[in-house]
């Protein structure tokens, strides 16, 4: 078993993260196909059908180039209904994805057992959702406006509420509280927490090219001419496994996420090692991993 409240450096957070993912291949993964599968499946099916609308305006476009009003079309799409319910769905899958992460996570913490089922990730997931969605939009104001003033600390602070969302679903505070507790815990361990993220953020970005090829081929056809008719049953296919794998795929990284927020609370309130303490003469203790350093 993988204890999750424990100190561990840069290298030991990731191997942990993709040791936990392949221990729970099983359970983690039905959970995201259960709860997570749905909303993405939605969302790529509304950003096909935009994607559709667009790419036929943009024929229209081209065809009427000295009509203003093919353009002023085209430029609507980004306020069109299908726009906005593909950014919804989006988020809401994204949301999801970390939602399930925690939870799971939670549960293995509690349970100390592999054998999780659906019904006990979803059973932390439920009361968290409406928390999880407000945070969410109030992080993405934030960091947004932090970013319109000043690159660095915007930055800044979108790496520190990177932690928000462990920090809810494991603590289950509001904002207010869930702001504090981020930048409490990230005290001096900004950069780790920012490699971290930036170096698994990589590696998913980097396989996460594989789900974009078909909507990529259908794009680049469509563009050269090659494909004029492009069927929107293809696009929404493309964009469906687009979508969806690249989702699921955001499970590597909010894992490690995760276990940097574990790494960070046992490091401020050894609240593993006290967990050990309780357990002498009932359980074998593991040893403590060595310490993270100055990075």
């Amino acid at each position: 078993m993988i204890q999750l409240f424990e100190q561990r450096d840069f290298g030991n957070k990731i191997n942990a993260t993709f040791q936990y993912i392949i221990q729970n291949m099983r359970s983690l993964g039905m959970a995201l196909i259960y709860i997570v599968g749905p909303v993405a499946l939605v969302a790529g099916i509304a950003t096909g059908v935009m994607q559709s609308n667009m790419l036929q305006l943009m024929g229209d476009t081209g065809t009427n180039k000295n009509d203003p009003m093919a353009v002023f079309q085209l430029m609507g799409q980004f306020i069109s209904p299908s726009f906005w319910l593909a950014m919804f769905f989006s988020v809401l899958a994204n949301v999801a994805v970390i939602l399930t992460t925690y939870a799971h996570m939670k549960v293995y913490d509690r349970t100390k057992s592999s054998l999780i089922s659906v019904t006990d990730v979803w059973t932390e997931v439920q009361p968290m959702i409406g928390r999880a969605i407000v945070i969410t939009i109030l992080n993405s104001i934030i960091i947004g406006v932090a970013f319109i003033f000043f690159f660095i600390p915007g930055l800044y602070v979108a790496v520190v509420l990177s932690l928000s969302l462990a920090v809810t679903a494991f603590e289950g505070t509001d904002f207010g509280p869930t702001w504090s507790r981020c930048f409490q815990l990230i005290r001096d361990k900004w950069w780790s927490t920012f490699g971290l993220i930036f170096v698994t953020g990589l590696i998913v970005g980097i396989v996460g090219l594989i789900f974009a090829v078909p909507t990529t081929i259908i794009a680049f056809l469509t563009g050269a001419k090659m494909l004029p008719d492009v069927s929107v049953v293809w696009l929404i296919l493309g964009n469906v496994i687009n979508l969806v794998g690249r989702t699921l795929l955001n499970v590597v990284l909010y894992t490690a996420i995760g276990f940097q927020y574990t790494n960070l609370v046992e490091r401020q309130e050894g609240r593993g090692l006290i967990s050990a303490i309780d357990a002498i003469g009932t359980s074998t203790t593991h040893p403590r991993a060595t310490d993270e350093g100055t990075f």
